[in-house]
């Protein structure tokens, strides 16, 4: 945050939102994605522009993703979130409706 002073405010000073707020918008809703317990929401990152935080990455579940926008929403300063998260299955885990192996014989 910038703090201003000018003749017209008599000392008073102002405070206008700038990068260093930006900067703190950003790290606490990466502390609170990351404090969520949830490991792969360590992948996601956050973009700010003002008080618009852009998330990107990939998760597992439409779940994390929407939980992700949510815990983002809360951060104080935070007036718009825009989800860019992608939902990718991991690669270990089968296709649905493909065939299973069994141990009968």
């Amino acid at each position: 945050m910038t703090a201003l002073m000018s003749p017209e405010n008599r000392g008073e000073i102002s405070t206008v939102p700038g990068p260093s707020r930006q900067a703190e918008i950003g790290l606490d809703a990466e502390r609170r994605l990351r404090g969520r317990g949830y490991l792969s929401l360590r992948d996601v990152s956050c973009d700010v522009c003002t008080d618009i935080v852009q998330l990107r990455g990939c998760l597992p579940s439409y779940y994390l993703k929407q939980l992700a926008q949510a815990v983002v929403a809360e951060v104080e300063g935070v007036r718009r979130v825009i989800n860019l998260i992608e939902v990718v299955a991991p690669a270990y885990r089968p296709a649905l409706g493909g065939q299973r192996a069994s141990g009968r014989g």
